[in-house]
């Protein structure tokens, strides 16, 4: 009788390594209270008067009280969800200076006395790597329904309604787009990790049907495969 697979947990199910609500709170406030320092980039000030690290300070100043409650929106859940599932180093870390390093490239496009503030960049960089890192960590569905799972919550969460002419979209592209690089990197980095992670719990199947074809039966796992498949993961 062939055995069936069934799935019971993986890296992302499993209780998380950390908490990381503290974290979040002091990452959230950090985002609040940036604007009293009030250290704003702009190309001007950057690269004219070589203030670089401007790029970095301007993440956490913001225009008004919308401009941050927008942000802090999606900022906070993400922040939580990727300290609790992949710790410190990724966030706040990597994203912080991916975030600089968006905030240089976007300043060089702009007029040399616009200012650049908010921490959007990191946003949509946030999004795009916990999105990238389900599609890839998470592996209960088949590829293409994680592509669509995908593709969907990108566009549910990042889509604008309507052109806004004060906000700049080159940084949320470009964010989203390093988000998706530092997500690849970062998995390249732990595959293996994230593999020995999953767990699954085999059974025989009584619904199975004999393939005279291929001589066996039509179930996901013979017997004799389940050292391999253990091995795998």
């Amino acid at each position: 009788m062939p055995l069936k697979r069934t799935f019971r947990e993986n890296w992302l199910t499993r209780k998380p390594l950390r908490n990381g609500v503290w974290a979040t709170i002091l990452l959230v406030l950090l985002l609040a209270f940036g604007k009293l320092a009030e250290y704003p980039a702009s190309a001007d000030l950057v690269y004219g008067k070589g203030e670089i690290w401007r790029a970095w300070t301007t993440l956490f100043v913001h225009a008004d009280p919308g401009h941050l409650l927008a942000n802090v929106f999606l900022f906070a859940p993400f922040a939580y969800a990727l300290i609790t599932a992949y710790g410190y180093f990724l966030f706040p870390v990597v994203g912080f200076f991916v975030g600089g390093l968006v905030n240089l490239v976007v300043l060089k496009t702009m007029p040399a006395a616009t200012t650049l503030v908010g921490a959007s960049g990191v946003v949509y960089w946030m999004g795009a790597a916990w999105i990238t890192l389900a599609f890839l960590v998470d592996r209960r569905d088949r590829m293409t329904v994680r592509l669509l799972k995908a593709f969907g919550v990108s566009m549910l969460l990042f889509l604008p309604d309507k052109y806004r002419p004060e906000v700049s979209y080159l940084t949320h592209g470009l964010g989203y787009l390093a988000g998706v690089i530092s997500a690849l990197v970062y998995y390249a980095m732990k595959r293996s990790e994230f593999r020995r992670a999953e767990r699954y719990d085999y059974r025989y199947d009584f619904e199975a049907h004999w393939d005279p074809r291929t001589n066996r039966y039509s179930a996901e796992l013979i017997p004799d495969e389940i050292e391999a498949a253990n091995a795998e993961n």
